[in-house]
C-alpha cells in the first residue's frame, strides 16, 4: 500500500472515532425554581428590587401553572407572574425570569383567590440555548408559522416555534430569526440544543402560626349554700 493510501485510511479511522463525540448532544439540565424556601423565607441570593401594595392575587400562574399571579394599580394592565407566598400573611414575591434572582414584593389587599384547575405548566417557564440565548414562555400567543405555534420569545431576536423535542434527555428547539427580511418576518435557524430548562416550583403555603394553648378553666364561684 502506498503512503498516500495509508494516510487516507488513517484519516478515515480518526474520523470514525471522533465523529460520535462531535455528534453527541449536550444533556438538558432541568431545574425547578422558587424564590421562596420551605419556611416561607426569601431564598439566599434573591433581591427585592421593588415593593408594591394593594395587590389582587389568584392561583394558577400562566407561566408555571403551580404558582400564583398578581396585579396592582401601579402595574396597570400587566400581570406579575409567577408569584409565591411568603411566611408573612398576604405577602408574595414575584419573579419575572427564572434565570434572574431579582423579585418584586407585593402585599395583597385580600386573600389569594382560588382558581380551579391549578396544575403544572407542561412547557418550561424559560430555557437557555447555548451560552447566551435565553427564552421566556409566551403562554398566550396565537401566532403560528407553518402550522406551528409560537412558544417562546428569546433574546438576540430569536423565537421558538413548537413543538419541542424533549422525548429524550437531549432537548431541542426549532429557532427562528424574528428580524428576517422575509414575507413572514421569520427565517428558520434550525434545531438548537436546549442547555437548561426551568420550571416553577410548587407553591408552599405559608406556615400557620402555632395556636395558643387553651386556658385551663377553673370554677372560682362560691358554692351555693344548701337550703
Amino acid at each position: 500500500m502506498s503512503g498516500r493510501a495509508v494516510a487516507v485510511v488513517a484519516l478515515l479511522v480518526v474520523g470514525a472515532i471522533s465523529s460520535p463525540a462531535r455528534a453527541a448532544a449536550p444533556t438538558t439540565a432541568v431545574r425547578t425554581v422558587s424564590p421562596v424556601g420551605g419556611s416561607g423565607q426569601l431564598q439566599a441570593g434573591y433581591t427585592v428590587i421593588r415593593r408594591l401594595g394593594h395587590a389582587t392575587c389568584q392561583t394558577g400562574s400562566f407561566m408555571t401553572g403551580v404558582a400564583d399571579r398578581c396585579s396592582t394599580p401601579r402595574t396597570h394592565h400587566s400581570v406579575l407572574d409567577p408569584c409565591w407566598p411568603t411566611a408573612t400573611a398576604e405577602t408574595l414575591v414575584c419573579q419575572a425570569k427564572p434565570w434572574r434572582h431579582k423579585v418584586v414584593q407585593v402585599h395583597a389587599s385580600g386573600p389569594v383567590s382560588d382558581r380551579p384547575g391549578n396544575h403544572q405548566q407542561s412547557l418550561p417557564w424559560g430555557m437557555r440555548l447555548g451560552g447566551k440565548v435565553h427564552c421566556l414562555l409566551d403562554p398566550g400567543s396565537v401566532r403560528r408559522l407553518n402550522g406551528h405555534q409560537l412558544l417562546f420569545h428569546c433574546t438576540h431576536h430569536r423565537d421558538v416555534f413548537g413543538p419541542l423535542r424533549h422525548a429524550t434527555s437531549h432537548w431541542k428547539a426549532h429557532v427562528y430569526d424574528s428580524h428576517a427580511r422575509t414575507r413572514s418576518g421569520y427565517r428558520s435557524l434550525g434545531w438548537h440544543a436546549v442547555r437548561v430548562a426551568w420550571y416553577g416550583a410548587q407553591v408552599t403555603p405559608p406556615p400557620s402560626p402555632s395556636p395558643s394553648p387553651s386556658p385551663i378553666l377553673t370554677d372560682t364561684a362560691s358554692p351555693t349554700p344548701s337550703p
